[in-house]
């Protein structure tokens, strides 16, 4: 069963865009127009919270609203290291990679985490076909490809090929922004929040 785990919650509409995301903000728009064109794969790279996750699941959702006919899988990487352990036990390696191979854009999250090298040995063979095949693959770290540590060389580089862009922490106006945007999102309007309480926090 295909089930692409994107989270209906977390679009742009919803992403609040500063100095510290703008140019990932940008790049993660530009691979919803012009798939496995020029920015393949897509690195998005900086500390843990500051959106990360939300541009990959924001890209899901863009393509599920305006491209209905292509595929989206997200995927956490501990969770695909997970499937893949599953599959060898299972003997069903091949389903998993025909059910990778059939989609569109490929999104893992954190692939810091990729750390078991039989799992590196398969998704490097799914890379190289997917971006083959222009299929747009985007991926999230907390640190730059060059950094990766436990990470097989092939992979670094495959993955410095294509756009590197960071997200840092944001500056006070979009962190404001931010708070303001996730107190609108609780739908509770009862709640009032001053300006000098959400300046404090």
């Amino acid at each position: 069963l295909f089930e692409d785990k994107i989270k209906k919650e977390y679009t742009f509409d919803s992403f609040v865009v500063g100095k510290n995301n703008r140019e990932a903000h940008a790049a993660a728009l530009s691979v919803c127009y012009y798939p496995g064109k020029f920015n393949n794969p897509l690195f998005i790279f900086g500390n843990s919270g500051l959106g990360k996750t939300h541009l990959l699941h924001a890209i899901g959702n863009y393509i599920k609203a305006n491209k209905p006919e292509e595929k989206v899988l997200y995927i956490y990487s501990e969770d695909f290291v997970t499937l893949l352990i599953e599959a060898m036990k299972n003997k069903t390696v091949e389903d998993v990679k025909e059910m990778i191979y059939s989609v569109d854009y490929l999104l893992i999250d954190d692939i810091q985490r990729l750390k078991q090298s039989t799992s590196q040995e398969i998704f490097f063979n799914m890379y190289n076909k997917l971006i083959s095949d222009n299929k747009q693959i985007v991926i999230t770290s907390d640190i730059h490809p060059t950094e990766l540590k436990g990470i097989e060389n092939r992979l670094i580089s495959r993955f410095s090929s294509g756009l590197s862009v960071s997200v840092g922490s944001p500056e006070f106006e979009t962190a404001k922004a931010i708070l303001e945007k996730k107190i609108e999102n609780l739908g509770n309007t009862d709640l009032v929040i001053t300006d000098d309480v959400l300046d404090f926090m």
